[in-house]
């Protein structure tokens, strides 16, 4: 709290919302469900689409990204401890951006010349596969159809990335100077300074309107970082040990003061940036959170939300609710904030209005 002093104008604090089903899930699976509100099954089904992805069919048409999904650890995680909220509308998860160089290049990295015939050959085979895929399904049972729709659902969404690269080919990227960017720290070896890097270039792809739609997962309660010696202890400097080790050993105060202190510093640099005759924190909401208020208790959900102010929200306030509140009833104010007008997401009952 200390931390967010300075921008509590700009922020509203809560506790008490819930996903009523997390109640029946295991205590650390329910991680997967914080932006999707699903009653996900110990086999990973049941996951359905997150509102990241919900918010980018609409945010995302005019931006060179849909969105950007990120992580701080590689590949997509097991059941349970994923290592991205993010998921696609079928429900399946979304692969992130660890690497902060990768980020980088892949944001404001200049285009090659020989990107085009590179984008050629990647349509070609992607054609390829789909149309050999419609002779193979003739010949397959039930179970493994069902694998092959997943995995050429997956080809789709490939070819829809490779269509609108292409539309942005002639668009030069924005440029940054690199040199004003820690590029070469590493989760591992620099902790402190990847995490900041991250948020700057988070900022930077808001500021130049790469994409509208960022998610940033900081570690899963399984490992929490992409070492083995664990994200918190090294950022801490209190030892070994994962995110859920600190949690049983009820060590995650300063990993936790650490994080927010990261918040403000974003908050801070949105804050900065003017857009117009505002700011850019105004026009901009950032979602804050921990899908675990204690260890095991996925329930009275620790959460942050933060600008927005041009969008409609009132902040400078703590508010509490029943725990039979869903979450996903913020979900549901945060897409009318933004125009996306639905009148429901997930298990929503209703928006909030003492924030809209």
């Amino acid at each position: 709290l200390e931390c967010l002093k300075e921008h509590q104008r700009d922020v509203t604090i809560f506790s008490g919302l819930s996903h009523p089903n997390g109640r029946k899930m295991n205590g650390h699976t329910t991680a997967d469900n914080f932006l999707t509100g699903a009653y996900i099954k110990p086999d990973g089904s049941g996951q359905t689409i997150s509102l990241d992805t919900f918010a980018s069919r609409s945010l995302g048409k005019s931006t060179r990204y849909q969105s950007l999904v990120l992580s701080t650890d590689e590949g997509i995680g097991e059941v349970g401890r994923r290592n991205t909220v993010s998921t696609t509308p079928k429900g399946r998860t979304i692969p992130p951006l660890v690497s902060t160089i990768k980020i980088y290049n892949h944001l404001f990295d200049k285009i090659p010349a020989s990107a085009r015939e590179t984008l050629n050959r990647k349509k070609s085979l992607l054609d390829a596969i789909l149309e050999d895929s419609q002779s193979l399904k003739r010949v397959l049972g039930i179970r493994d159809k069902k694998k092959l729709d997943e995995y050429m659902a997956s080809v789709r969404d490939s070819e829809k990335k490779a269509i609108r690269a292409e539309a942005w080919l002639n668009t030069p990227k924005p440029k940054v100077d690199p040199d004003s960017l820690a590029l070469d720290a590493t989760p591992i070896e620099s902790p402190q300074e990847y995490l900041k890097c991250m948020f700057d270039l988070m900022f930077l792809a808001l500021q130049t309107d790469s994409t509208r739609v960022i998610t940033y997962s900081i570690g899963n309660m399984r490992a929490g970082g992409s070492t083995a010696s664990g994200f918190p202890g090294a950022i801490t400097g209190e030892g070994k040990g994962t995110h859920h080790n600190f949690a049983h050993g009820n060590r995650t105060g300063k990993y936790d003061a650490f994080l927010a202190s990261q918040l403000a510093y974003f908050i801070g640099r949105l804050k900065d940036a003017t857009e117009g005759e505002s700011t850019l924190l105004d026009n901009t909401m950032v979602l804050f959170g921990s899908s675990n208020s204690k260890t095991h208790a996925n329930r009275n959900y620790p959460l942050v939300l933060a600008g927005g102010t041009k969008l409609g929200l009132r902040h400078g306030q703590f508010l509490k609710y029943k725990e039979t509140i869903p979450l996903s009833n913020l979900h549901l104010t945060m897409l009318h904030g933004l125009g996306i007008q639905t009148e429901s997401f997930a298990d929503s009952t209703g928006p909030l209005s003492a924030i809209f």
